[in-house]
């Protein structure tokens, strides 16, 4: 049988059946990496999988694409439609990428990021579409089905979902493993992914890192039991960059590759994204052991070659291919990237005493801060053709404005203490020592804050950076890159002295040498920052002598929180801080801009500044948009995805996935916030009326239909952002406060009014039921609210009934999973026996079960085991001790034993509590009846 190029009349199925049948073992393996090698005798042309498209394709060469606002951003608009429009115009420039890389690469990209965003510390942030699921997964899949288009069989390109799933801190990430039990699994993390496979068909998913109860992300079983089987997944899945070497090197779950790749491979992994090498190497060392067969193989590069059939990599006809070059396309979509940005920016405050600004009534603006004069590329931008600052942007639309710019930081020399001289570099970049500040070396003095500085030297008008790992050297003209060289830490050594000590990248003290210059080393100087200019005293002087002073603060995407950095904390850079303020106080009539790839505590700025914008970092044309909302050509649409906090004094640890007892996000909020999910204003008032549903009761299956009635009642157009939450009654099942369960985003001129309609599911109202492990409605009593945001809420229903069989008492008579309690202190959940997940003590935990139904006679059995130590399980039944600690000491660690504890002899409902003790863990219990 020969592989026909171009039967193409024929079934999918059977094509790459009959591909993959003329394939010999070692032609199979070579498609297992992301390096997918060429077979010329079968016409299968080289292909590379991955590439990055979080808002925008990346081409890390340089190529100019389409810069949208990061995904934090893209998910502030709140509008679907919006966000289809975006993925179609990725698919277009992927598609013209990949004519430009001679169709070997483009095609198959790694987003959108759906990682729930329960911590504003995470590193990543700005990756991703907010703390809620239903607004992420609605958002994430209207990207999708953008991306890869409306073909009945071809499609424009492959979005990959990603990191599957638990993905939330970066420290330890490669190495360690998050505990998340079954309701948090269920209701928070599980349900962010799953429109983008039910709904949108994505055909690609990237796994994570990190661990899930023991097991790391590329090995799980959800991959093929809730991905393929539950959400019917018909595409290929990929393991994270590197995750085949750090799952035996850092996560040391196995140790070699052989086996790692095995179980991965028979988990559901069918393309890795590692070295090629080491993963072919790995696949035949794997089948010569017995790890794999051929068929594991086979099927895992038969989902890669389905999808790439569909891609039309074999035919000849592509039906996206399309007479606009890839330079023509950035132009067509710049009016899309503009009108996302429109919508993407957020007015956090507005006292309406300074905005709008008239144009006319303006005569001098004084504009501040670092973020005004640049637009940073985080990790994930690509390169946009041209770019709009703010400072440009005011510039344009305030056009007979006099202007006056300072980015607000410090110049500064550096002065060697040790040699009472000052830093100079020479006509060859090397640093040397000049006796005067007047020849010395003038840097702007970029403080970031957390003691993360970076040095851009005035004469060559480049950054410090650690060159080839030597020495410093002024030479970089942009801070980006994986490794951040050109960070410099800055720490007082004496609260009664100046001198400080400098440090690099890589946290080495930096040294002054002779021969060498500024390097690394093992004991540092001693240097003193002597200003030259003051940056903050000439922002004063600038906010004096201006009718309206617009600062411009935030962060820089390469520190101080990205990918491998989560953030320390949420407060602005202090030097940010006391430049605000003072600007302030010289001119009270201030506009604060913030421009960040994650939410900051603000408090006192909300509390004594008129105005405050957030945007996200990324849009090429940020500019435009910011003029065009200061001066009220347009009104503010965007709505914040993610609570933002007064501070982190009542968040729990990062590593703490446990949404519901940890006080997180919206749904389960705490007293420390400072903007609410959904929060964001306009410059009109909308009113709200007429809230109308059409049920009283909510029954299993039932589609429900909610309306209301906007108005725009003032003289101008704005869009608005109408929100409809559910709240529940709270009894011991500890539900959410507000959930969402639906959005619109609509453009109301003045005077219009729209009624706006929404279908609620049944589905959206179920919680996980521990008892029967499945999703329930429990009976009870809603409120549907609609508003403004999940605090600022205009109409309400009468209360809707429930309707769904009551909680009953408990049966234990079978082998029940311990990690299905109803409560629980001080416990993680690790891997048990044959992969099942079991409950390991931390410190004195405990596991309670509520309401269970006790025989007549019969004991308690416990599986447990230890790590080799001693440990300990008692028993409470209704708060009491029912008998002595049992000690838990198997003969070998991690061997599991039945252990009996006996029941009363009493046939009653009681809440049944484990406290335990030691190095004990618990996978299963049951209650055996009779003696």
């Amino acid at each position: 049988m020969n592989f026909d190029f171009q039967d193409n009349e024929k079934p999918l199925e059977v094509r790459v059946s009959n591909l993959v049948s003329q394939l010999t073992i070692d032609e199979k393996i070579s498609l297992l990496s992301t390096k997918q090698s060429p077979i010329e005798r079968l016409h299968v042309p080289e292909y590379r999988v991955g590439g990055e498209a979080a808002h925008g394709v990346v081409d890390r060469e340089g190529m100019f694409t389409t810069v949208f606002p990061q995904p934090i951003g893209l998910s502030s608009t709140w509008n679907k439609d919006l966000l289809q429009k975006v993925g179609e115009a990725i698919g277009d420039e992927a598609r013209g990428y990949y004519y430009y890389k001679n169709k070997k690469t483009g095609l198959t990209l790694w987003a959108p990021t759906i990682d729930m965003e329960r911590d504003p510390r995470w590193g990543r942030t700005e990756e991703a579409y907010g703390e809620d699921p239903h607004l992420t997964g609605q958002l994430s899949k209207h990207l999708i089905m953008g991306m890869q288009g409306d073909h009945p069989f071809y499609l424009k390109m492959v979005a990959a979902p990603k990191h599957f799933y638990g993905n939330n801190n970066e420290h330890g990430r490669e190495s360690l493993s998050n505990s998340i039990d079954a309701r948090n699994r269920f209701e928070y993390y599980l349900p962010a992914f799953e429109p983008a496979f039910t709904e949108a068909k994505a055909t690609s998913m990237m796994t994570a890192y990190n661990g899930i109860n023991g097991i790391p992300g590329m090995q799980l079983n959800e991959i093929r039991q809730v991905v393929r089987e539950q959400w019917g997944m018909d595409g290929f899945v990929v393991s994270d960059g590197g995750a085949l070497t750090l799952n035996v090197e850092e996560y040391h779950y196995y140790d070699n590759f052989p086996e790692a790749l095995a179980d991965s491979l028979k988990k559901g992994i069918d393309c890795f994204v590692d070295d090629k090498e080491l993963v072919e190497s790995a696949a035949h060392d794997a089948l010569k052991q017995g790890l794999i067969t051929e068929e594991d193989i086979t099927l895992a590069i038969s989902r890669c070659l389905k999808v790439r059939f569909r891609l039309g990599q074999f035919d000849q006809v592509d039906p996206f291919e399309s007479s606009n070059s890839l330079e023509q396309l950035i132009e067509q979509h710049k009016p899309l990237a503009e009108e996302v940005t429109d919508q993407s920016i957020v007015l956090l405050k507005d006292n309406k005493q300074v905005l709008p600004v008239q144009a006319e009534s303006i005569k001098r603006i004084a504009v501040i801060g670092p973020t005004a004069d640049q637009i940073f590329r985080d990790w994930y931008a690509g390169y946009s053709k041209d770019q709009v600052t703010i400072l440009q942007g005011l510039k344009q639309r305030f056009n007979k404005a006099e202007f006056s710019f300072t980015n607000g930081f410090n110049q500064i020399a550096l002065k060697n203490i040790k040699h009472n001289k000052f830093i100079k570099f020479n006509a060859g970049n090397k640093a040397d020592l000049t006796n005067t500040k007047r020849d010395a070396s003038i840097f702007i003095d970029e403080d970031w804050g957390y003691h993360n500085h970076l040095l851009f030297e005035r004469k060559s008008k480049c950054y410090l950076s650690l060159t080839n790992g030597v020495d410093f050297q002024p030479v970089k003209e942009e801070v980006y890159d994986w490794f951040v060289k050109e960070k410099i830490g800055f720490y007082n050594l004496d609260a009664n002295t100046t001198a400080k000590q400098l440090t690099s990248w890589r946290n080495k003290p930096i040294q002054f040498d002779e021969s060498q210059g500024l390097i690394e080393a093992d004991q540092g100087d001693e240097f003193e920052s002597i200003v030259v200019e003051d940056g903050i005293a000439k922002a004063v002087q600038q906010a004096k002598d201006s009718d309206v002073a617009i600062v411009c603060i935030g962060n820089h995407p390469m520190l101080n929180g990205r990918e491998t950095e989560d953030r320390l904390d949420i407060e602005l850079a202090a030097y940010h801080q006391r430049l605000i303020k003072a600007v302030y106080r010289a001119n009270a009539n201030m506009i604060l801009v913030v421009v960040g790839s994650y939410p900051f505590s603000l408090n006192w700025e909300q509390a004594h500044l008129p105005a405050i914008f957030y945007t996200a970092h990324g849009a090429q044309h940020l500019g435009h948009s910011i003029a065009k909302l200061i001066a009220g050509d347009c009104s503010p649409s965007g709505r914040l995805s993610m609570t933002w906090y007064q501070d982190t004094l009542s968040l729990p640890s990062i590593y703490d996935y446990d949404i519901i007892k940890g006080k997180r996000t919206y749904m389960y909020p705490n007293n420390r916030i400072l903007y609410p999910f959904g929060h964001g204003l306009t410059y009109g008032e909308p009113v709200y009326s007429n809230l109308n549903v059409n049920q009283t009761q909510i029954v299993d299956d039932q589609v429900i239909t909610v309306s209301v009635e906007v108005e725009n009642a003032d003289q101008q157009p704005f869009a608005e952002v109408i929100q409809l939450y559910a709240a529940f009654n709270q009894d011991a099942f500890k539900r959410p406060e507000q959930k969402l369960i639906g959005f619109e985003k609509i453009m109301l001129e003045p005077g219009a009014k729209e009624v706006v309609s929404f279908e609620v599911t049944a589905e959206q109202f179920k919680f996980f039921d521990v008892r029967t492990e499945s999703m329930r409605l429990f009976g009870g009593v809603v409120v549907l609210s609609i508003g403004r945001s999940s605090q600022d809420l205009r109409l309400q229903t009468a209360p809707l009934t429930v309707a769904a069989q009551p909680v009953v008492p408990r049966d234990l008579s079978q082998v029940t999973k311990a990690e299905m309690y109803d409560d629980y202190a001080d416990i993680m959940l690790g891997k048990g026996e044959d992969e099942v997940v079991c409950v390991v003590n931390k410190n004195n935990g405990h596991l309670f079960y509520n309401k269970v139904s006790l025989p007549e006679q019969g004991a308690l059995i416990v599986r447990a085991s230890t790590d080799g130590g001693k440990g300990e399980i008692t028993l409470h039944l209704d708060g009491q001790v029912q008998a002595s600690a049992l000690e838990v000491n198997p003969e070998s660690p991690f061997v599991w034993e039945d252990y009996r504890i006996a029941l009363p002899n009493e046939k009653t409902v009681k809440d049944l509590t484990l406290s335990l003790k030691g190095p004990v863990a618990i996978q299963s219990l049951y209650i055996k009846e009779g003696k």
